[in-house]
């Protein structure tokens, strides 16, 4: 991992109806460690960060012009710093047609890596506290907020380019993988909408539904399957996902089917094969909070709240839907011990 280039600029909107401000940084910045360091932090973060968003760039250049100025500073027509300027009146446009307060720190940053490099633009919120001066007074003072992402880009520039050359060939760039993965969150969404045109992002990976078809083909595989077996290739195949989503990649089929059973690693990706909603698909890119629901059942609602392990169903958990009750026979024995405690309070109190 190295930093080739880095630079920060700021966009205020004080209240809303009024235009935002920008306060843009001039050359970029001399890479230190304090900036390897911050990137580390935000990397992993958005590595972790489940429910992200994968796709293209719009085809439609003239509404969101961003990627043919990436393409410009690739090709050494303009500069890191000019390209980010113009990103940025890009972005203030489109932050004005919204009705919505914002402030964020956007840091513009090229990685070259050993297999591709990648562009990164993420929107940093800035928090205020307090500290003491030299003369021990409190004084109050800003900083980066960076435990969380709700706006976030990484662009892979290799697998970029080469759909370019894919769509100049006039082939499809249906099976092409997404080159753009995109953090949005929910907690801002007109501004997330306003991100989302700057960029040129087009969603071109329906994440719930391949989810969905994940599920489907694992709850068909373990059909057949002892319960106890079922739950260990359900928990193999959640953990293999996990840690596909934390280095970013996709779930290939063949690499799920080989970590299932290694003394038959063709059999799940042969039967996934077979079905479907699967068909000629070589990987999936599902939701991992959805996925959860392979190894745990949970909910809660009536005043009660319950999750247990998936494979404990019909086991130790039983389910009558004629009569809509949960039997639980092995309690757990801190569990036993409040209920008896509870229980036992309430006959004193009577």
């Amino acid at each position: 991992m190295a930093i080739t280039s880095l630079i920060f600029h700021r966009i205020t909107r004080w209240q809303e109806e009024q235009p935002s401000e920008l306060k843009l940084t001039e050359t970029g910045l001399e890479v230190s460690a304090d900036h390897e360091g911050l990137f580390g932090q935000l990397k992993k973060i958005f590595q972790f960060k489940a429910g992200k968003f994968h796709g293209h760039f719009d085809e439609d250049y003239s509404a969101a012009p961003f990627q043919n100025w990436l393409k410009e500073h690739l090709e050494n027509k303009i500069s890191f710093e000019k390209l980010t300027h113009l990103y940025m009146a890009q972005f203030k446009e489109l932050v004005d047609k919204t009705s919505e307060a914002f402030e964020a720190s956007i840091l513009f940053l090229l990685e070259e890596r050993a297999d591709g490099p990648r562009c990164y633009i993420f929107a940093l919120d800035t928090n205020s506290g307090l500290q003491l001066d030299g003369s021990l007074n409190l004084d109050t003072v800003d900083f980066l907020n960076t435990t969380k992402l709700d706006l976030a880009i990484r662009i892979d520039l290799d697998d970029w380019q080469q759909t370019n050359t894919i769509a100049e060939n006039q082939e499809s760039e249906q099976d092409t993988p997404p080159y753009l993965c995109m953090i949005r969150s929910r907690s801002k969404a007109k501004i997330g909408e306003a991100f989302t045109q700057s960029i040129g992002f087009k969603n071109t990976i329906d994440t719930a539904k391949e989810t969905e078809s994940l599920m489907q083909v694992l709850a068909g595989y373990t059909k057949q399957s002892e319960p106890k077996e079922a739950a260990e290739i359900r928990q193999k195949a959640y953990d293999f996902c996990v840690e596909q989503q934390q280095i970013g990649e996709a779930v290939p089929l063949n690499e799920l089917s080989g970590f299932l059973d290694e003394n038959a690693p063709t059999k799940f990706s042969e039967f996934a094969e077979q079905q479907e909603n699967i068909g000629d698909k070589k990987s999936l890119r599902p939701d991992t909070r959805k996925l959860k629901h392979l190894v745990r059942i949970s909910g809660k609602g009536n005043g009660l709240s319950l999750s247990f392990s998936s494979d404990l169903m019909q086991q130790t958990i039983l389910f009558d839907e004629q009569s809509d009750t949960l039997t639980i026979t092995s309690i757990p024995k801190s569990l036993k011990k409040q209920i008896l405690e509870h229980i036992k309070k309430s006959n004193d109190k009577s």
